[in-house]
């Protein structure tokens, strides 16, 4: 498809355009605002509700379940003779929800990050502790219940997880809809999760859990998972770390200060202009990429940790932390993994 370029009226130019390029969204375009779901609840009610409805939602389901779970999480779990342990998975589970509400995350966001903080807790428990997988269903079921319902319930869906939006609202909308892409970028993320896993059951990660978690049932899953069955079992942490991290990214569209950043002149900028160009001035795709990735890695990190070394009976702080360390490694490098692939002609950053 040819177009001609505005010019003078002898000899105008003519330029080929692709058609399956995908075209920059332009800076100063005004954009359509999404609409909000409406609310009569006050701005500043909103968080107080919202971890009021999700400690109730999991107390309640927890104690629904009790009778199916309660058998294998006794085998396992420590007795919390201290307040602060107590007090710690609670202020824990509030930080959870006040980081996702204070993000912006909707509850498609909620429920990717909050599959991918709790996985590797209950991982730990059916591959070591060998406690049933219908009960780390159940706890994982009601966690992504208890968590996300509430952000259902008191925000609307962002812009790239609805069907029917205003053209332009988002940047890049044929990428995210292309399923080919949506395959890849989760089998991506689900080999860069398997490769961190199985190279720490190969090293030195099996030496840490024995010296470091006193009741431990057996190391017989870690030295006995090939490659192949261990990346099929993390392909649900693929799909939510392509949702809650490469989705969002490519959506971003361009804000004021990317147009600053384009003016910026590294002749003219003084030395603190420039270290702040260089540590902060990347596109809104790319800055959405590394606050969720920080966001992820420092979530996963705390929570196995916390849950680990205080919820297990014989734990100790470092094997809590070897086991987190683990997780936080694999969320960074899926990370950089997705700031790669994001990476590429056409892309509208």
């Amino acid at each position: 498809m040819a177009r001609k370029r505005a010019g003078s009226k002898r000899g105008a130019s003519v330029e080929t355009e692709n058609p399956h390029t995908v075209m920059p969204v332009p800076v100063a375009t005004k954009l359509p605002d999404l609409p909000e779901m409406p609310s009569r609840i006050p701005a500043s009610m909103r968080l107080p509700l919202l971890v009021t409805l999700s400690l109730g939602m999991s107390a309640f389901l927890y104690t629904l379940a009790s009778p199916f779970t309660t058998g294998d999480l006794a085998t396992v779990s420590a007795h919390h003779d201290q307040w602060w342990e107590v007090a710690g998975l609670l202020l824990f589970k509030v930080t959870e929800l006040a980081v996702g509400w204070w993000e912006g995350y909707d509850t498609i966001d909620q429920s990717a990050l909050t599959f991918l903080t709790h996985i590797p807790y209950l991982y730990f428990l059916t591959s070591l502790y060998k406690i049933r997988p219908t009960t780390a269903i159940a706890c994982l079921s009601i966690d992504l219940a208890s968590n996300c319902i509430p952000f259902y319930l008191l925000r609307s869906l962002l812009a790239p997880h609805r069907l029917k939006i205003p053209k332009g609202a988002v940047a890049n909308r044929s990428v995210i809809n292309d399923l080919g892409v949506q395959i890849f970028t989760s089998l991506f993320a689900t080999g860069v999760y398997g490769v961190v896993v199985f190279v720490s059951f190969s090293t030195r990660m099996p030496t840490y859990l024995i010296l470091n978690f006193k009741n431990m049932e057996s190391l017989e899953s870690v030295y006995n998972s090939p490659f192949l069955l261990l990346c099929a079992a993390f392909v649900p942490i693929g799909i939510a770390a392509k949702t809650f991290l490469f989705t969002p990214a490519v959506a971003a569209r361009p804000d004021a200060h990317e147009e600053k950043t384009a003016l910026f002149d590294a002749e003219e900028a003084t030395l603190m202009e420039t270290l702040l160009y260089n540590v902060w001035g990347h596109s809104k795709r790319v800055k959405t990429l590394m606050e969720r990735t920080a966001v992820l890695a420092l979530l996963v990190g705390l929570r196995t940790a916390l849950h680990t070394y205080i919820a297990v009976d014989g734990a100790e702080g470092f094997g809590a932390v070897a086991w987190s360390s683990v997780w936080v490694l694999a969320a960074v490098l899926t990370g950089l993994g997705f700031w790669w692939v994001g990476d590429v002609d056409g892309m509208s950053n």
